[in-house]
């Protein structure tokens, strides 16, 4: 098992996702409570400007401050002013969350589906199913589903929750699980009682640090022990969470010493990344995507492997890296890898197979689209926080 290890460095927060030889499989950077941006909040916002031909809004949620609402996201929304008719129009008062920050010349994104996210589940106002992470077990499925049944929850029908794939480490009570639905319903609730009264431009729910969603979209029982040298940190997230948090204190060796968190940061911001075999990926974010090329290397010497063979494994090897970078450098939207070409069929669906198997490892949403006519394979990773090499210059000074 492997450690959250939890530090600061240049006034940013870093946690590094450990597995049991050390070698890091996420790293996360967020701001302090206070700095960060509005990830999660819920606002009364005002339409300023609906675009048809993007099918999209424009929402102000404060004065000189708009953000970006898909149509889709706006099915069946709350309005303040009048009730909905199947049409959005401008000067609606509507209730939106913020489901992405800004990023680059992007406006934040915003939702009319809220949604609470906890350690144990998911609540979403307006919805009305119970479903279920597709990581748990059928004898874990089976086991909630009767646990849910059997348990008295206020109001629980009308509201939606899926069951995150933490719930699993809850055995035989299911307490913590009910106690987060009960709060989650309370805080709807507590909006839908106000959000009629109140003026534009307010913000009715904040959500909590974004240190905080970070860990509890972590399956802690999965890692031995959260681990910080910051006793503000501590404090930070200690009454969020049921795991305790050690404070490091060892003045010899620093946290960051005796984990090599700086050649972690260091390798997890360089363009090159070498494979086992000799091969290497050069990783290149622009403005529109994300596109990572596959070479041979120092692999092509190897003469005791045929062809192509040998360019089955550099690419296999490319494909479980590849995942692991996407999630240690949170690069997101599309991502284009250039792989080795082989003239098999067969190989090609090994290769493809292999990048499927890897990828569905991701807690955020991944998705492989397609091997195109030309070779080149299509990811599309959801964006929910800016990738790492946007804090270069924290982490590396």
């Amino acid at each position: 098992m492997g450690k959250v290890i939890i530090t600061e460095r240049n006034n940013v927060l870093v946690l590094f996702l450990l597995d049991e030889k050390g070698h890091p499989q996420m790293i996360r950077v967020s701001l302090w409570p206070g700095e960060e941006e509005m990830l999660g909040n819920i606002y009364i916002g005002r339409v300023e400007e609906i675009v048809p031909g993007i099918c999209s809004a424009f929402v102000s949620i404060a004065p000189g401050e708009k953000v970006f609402l898909p149509l889709e996201e706006c099915k069946d929304p709350l309005l303040s002013n009048r009730e909905f008719d199947g049409h959005l129009k401008c000067g609606d008062q509507i209730l939106v969350q913020i489901t992405s920050k800004a990023l680059k010349t992007k406006l934040p994104a915003a939702s009319a589906r809220l949604t609470l996210p906890g350690s144990y589940c998911v609540c979403r106002m307006g919805a009305h199913k119970i479903t279920y992470s597709g990581k748990l077990t059928p004898e874990t499925v089976k086991d909630l589903k009767e646990a849910i049944k059997t348990k008295a929850i206020p109001d629980r029908e009308n509201y939606g929750f899926i069951i995150r794939t933490n719930a699993r480490s809850l055995g035989a009570d299911k307490e913590p699980l009910f106690e987060e639905m009960s709060k989650f319903i309370d805080v709807f609730r507590n909006i839908g009682r106000k959000f009629k009264t109140r003026t534009c431009h307010t913000c009715l729910y904040r959500s909590e640090p974004e240190l905080v969603r970070v860990l509890k979209g972590i399956p802690l029982e999965s890692y031995n022990e959260i681990v910080t040298d910051s006793a503000r940190i501590r404090e930070l997230i200690s009454p969020f969470l049921t795991a305790p948090v050690r404070l490091y204190e060892d003045k010899m060796v620093s946290l960051s010493a005796l984990y090599s968190l700086n050649t972690h940061l260091s390798r997890a911001l360089e363009k090159r990344v070498w494979l086992p075999c000799g091969g290497y990926l050069v990783i290149e974010p622009t403005e529109a995507m994300t596109v990572i090329d596959v070479n041979s290397g120092k692999a092509s010497g190897n003469k005791g492997i045929a062809k192509k063979n040998l360019y089955l494994q550099i690419n296999l090897e490319a494909a479980c890296e590849i995942a692991r970078q996407l999630r240690l450098r949170n690069y997101s939207g599309m991502i284009m890898v250039d792989f080795i070409n082989m003239d098999s069929e067969k190989d090609n669906q090994i290769l493809m197979d292999a990048l499927r198997e890897y990828l569905h490892e991701d807690k955020v949403d991944t998705r492989l689209v397609d091997m195109t006519a030309l070779g080149i394979v299509e990811i599309t990773r959801k964006k929910i926080s800016r990738p790492l090499s946007d804090f270069s210059h924290q982490l590396l000074n």
